[in-house]
């Protein structure tokens, strides 16, 4: 679990039938988000996340970090709080 301290863009570049696993988990939202080849999902740096592992195949992101954007965002979530289940939690972005 790590914040980035800039803003995160991933952009999917494979295919879900191509992996298993993987996605990326939000502290704060306790969901794990999975994007669909070419959807780009961009993020405040201040939020924890982890990215889940990969039990099959490969899966390739384009990751770019920029500054500048101060959505005002406070994560106030805690260690504590965190729970392996709400990983499987998942959001299939589509």
């Amino acid at each position: 679990m790590h914040y980035d301290g800039c803003d995160t863009w991933q952009a999917m570049l494979t295919r879900q039938d191509e992996y298993e696993g993987g996605g990326t988990y939000f502290r704060s939202l306790r969901k794990t988000i999975r994007l669909k080849q070419g959807q780009v999902l961009v993020h405040p740096g201040e939020l924890y996340h982890k990215g889940i592992d990969i039990t099959y195949g490969v899966r390739c992101l384009l990751v770019c970090f920029t500054d500048g954007m101060d959505p005002k965002i406070l994560d106030d979530s805690r260690q504590e709080d965190d729970d392996p289940k709400y990983e499987t939690n998942v959001l299939v972005c589509g």
